[in-house]
């Protein structure tokens, strides 16, 4: 019994010796130190910069909304078309040479005849300018011109003094805003538009005529020598056949004279390109 006992107390202390022994024996790592505090003087905050107080708009009241006043029938635009014209021209040129009934419709009309031989004057929306045309008879002419029986034609040479008449016309045009008459034509395009189905054309488009009698006015030639007349009956004739085969339209930019013709040509052509 005894002995039993003494063999496992010999047992149990050298398994302690050998826990012991290899617990000392292993390498010890050790911590590392703790890094050194080292104090730092924090410098206090700079102080907040102020920015300069924004200057105050001034609050202005909105611009009142102008309302446009409805546009009347077409039997009825004549109060208001010549409103606007006048606006546009002048009331005194306006009054002077624009017709005072079925303005839209007239306009219209006139528009469209310009590209045919001539404007009847039922349907004039502007009235011609005063006085007699005025012309000189050609005693030598550079060529002789004869009729259908053979005999010779009268020739004339148109008188300078006519393009004047013109004048006054071509300064109430160059007068009117562009952009104002653009405007004007659109707020009336559904007039301009109705007028122009009652000439007979059922589909409309006011605007594509518009632009194609422009463009034929712009296409007009200038011609700087004196015109050249024949009169084989009660009307003058241009004896250039060129010439005489010119729209109505371009026959009027001819009769006003070269200076006055440039002129409309440059409105034309802001005109057009503000429609």
């Amino acid at each position: 019994m005894k002995n039993w006992i003494i063999a496992v107390i010999v047992v149990v202390l050298g398994l302690a010796a050998w826990y012991l022994f290899s617990v000392r024996q292993a390498p010890v790592e050790e911590a590392p130190p703790p890094p050194a505090i080292v104090e730092q003087k924090v410098s206090p905050p700079p102080p907040p910069v102020q920015e300069p107080p924004k200057p105050t708009m001034p609050v202005t009241a909105p611009e009142p909304v102008v309302e446009q006043p409805p546009m009347p029938p077409l039997a009825d635009s004549d109060p208001m078309a010549i409103e606007t014209l006048s606006g546009l021209a002048g009331a005194e040129p306006v009054q002077q040479y624009v017709v005072s009934e079925d303005v839209v419709s007239r306009l219209v009309a006139t528009i469209d005849a310009l590209s045919g031989r001539q404007v009847p004057a039922s349907i004039k929306a502007v009235q011609g300018p005063g006085g007699e045309f005025q012309a000189t008879a050609d005693k030598d002419p550079p060529s002789v011109i004869r009729n259908m029986a053979g005999d010779p034609v009268p020739q004339f040479i148109v008188d300078p003094a006519n393009f004047q008449r013109y004048t006054p016309y071509v300064e109430s045009l160059e007068k009117m805003s562009t952009t104002e008459l653009a405007e004007a034509y659109r707020d009336f395009r559904p007039l301009f538009e109705e007028a122009f189905r009652q000439l007979g054309y059922p589909d409309g488009d006011f605007d594509q005529r518009l632009t194609a009698v422009i463009d034929e006015l712009l296409a007009t030639p200038d011609v700087t020598d004196p015109l050249r007349l024949i009169k084989p009956e009660a009307y003058y004739l241009y004896a250039d056949e060129d010439l005489e085969t010119l729209t109505a339209g371009q026959k009027v930019l001819l009769r006003m004279g070269p200076d006055n013709a440039a002129r409309v040509k440059a409105k034309l052509v802001e005109i057009r390109g503000a429609l």
